[in-house]
């Protein structure tokens, strides 16, 4: 069964106990929902004013055709461009709730995964706004949670036919992949930042984006339980000998990742560098939990599909 109607079903039959259902009063208006954390989310009509507490989520407002609706979001939040000039009110540094509570918003939408201490989801909750949050960990949460933030601020058909896509094309990456043998499979190392100065970041089996790698046909270079982007020494890269090398660049914050493994006497006996497999990607599209997931996916499998098929 596909994730969507699965998740419309879980709303039809457990709406009160399971993620992203709701409750409706006498009048059939919605009054009460559920995160796909088990948080109790109560509205007395749909919002109007907004806030994003993750670029992700702000991509997902906006590709909901809410974009008109937020009123406030977080400091990376750098996409679409009608983004610009929205005050911010999350950053690294954390919540500035003060500014938070002057946009006076009537929704608050965050990602427990930059919150993990969840000092800024209590705070919100202490004064009173609604928060809606969402815990994803691969493709299947991410189109989860478009489904119950699409049923909150009132977009439940653009949800729908978004999700719809992302399942598609996903659809058609899996198909390919499953007509490929295991041992045709390359191993894909993913390096979210490299300067030479110190070991590499990268992204091993258990994050988001190494999930996606998974999907798109290739295996991890660097296996990991932690979940997170590790540090790997150099000499560990070389003895997983990767036959891809994806560097991950944004434009809010250039790498040089690429240069440097390009130029590095360390990296130069590696298969992915003597054959010329080493890219750049744009990052916000493999690293960001949003609807613009799908296009990491096909980004990725397009050069892992380049390497089998070339």
């Amino acid at each position: 069964m596909k994730v969507r109607n699965l998740c419309i079903a879980v709303f039809i039959l457990l709406p009160a106990v399971l993620a992203s259902g709701c409750l409706y009063d006498e009048e059939g208006r919605s009054i009460k929902y559920y995160d796909p954390l088990g948080g109790e989310v109560v509205l007395d009509e749909a919002p109007r004013r907004i806030v994003t507490l993750s670029p992700a989520l702000t991509e997902t407002v906006f590709a909901l055709d809410a974009g008109d609706l937020l009123v406030a979001t977080d400091e990376a939040s750098n996409y679409p461009s009608e983004v610009e000039g929205l005050p911010d009110v999350f950053s690294y540094l954390g919540l500035n709730l003060e500014a938070l509570i002057s946009e006076d918003p009537d929704l608050v939408i965050m990602d427990k995964t930059l919150d993990i201490s969840e000092e800024a989801y209590h705070s919100i909750k202490d004064v009173g706004i609604p928060v809606y949050r969402i815990y994803p960990t691969g493709i299947e949460d991410v189109l989860e949670a478009l489904i119950g933030i699409g049923k909150i601020i009132d977009r439940e058909d653009e949800a729908d036919e978004l999700v719809q896509d992302i399942e598609d094309r996903s659809a058609a990456v899996r198909t390919t992949v499953s007509g490929w043998n295991e041992n045709e499979r390359p191993k894909v190392l993913l390096v979210s930042y490299y300067d030479g100065t110190s070991d590499p970041w990268v992204s091993t089996d258990t994050t988001m984006a190494g999930g996606l790698i998974e999907t798109a046909g290739g295996i991890n270079a660097v296996s990991d339980d932690k979940g997170i982007v590790v540090q790997v020494p150099v000499e560990t890269i070389v003895g997983a000998d990767p036959d891809i090398i994806i560097c991950t660049q944004s434009t809010s914050w250039p790498t040089p990742s690429r240069e440097v493994i390009l130029s590095d006497g360390g990296w130069e006996d590696i298969e992915a560098v003597l054959s010329g497999s080493v890219y750049d990607i744009d990052g916000d599209i493999v690293d960001r939990t949003g609807p613009r997931l799908i296009q990491g996916l096909e980004e990725v499998h397009s050069r892992i599909y380049g390497y089998i098929e070339g």
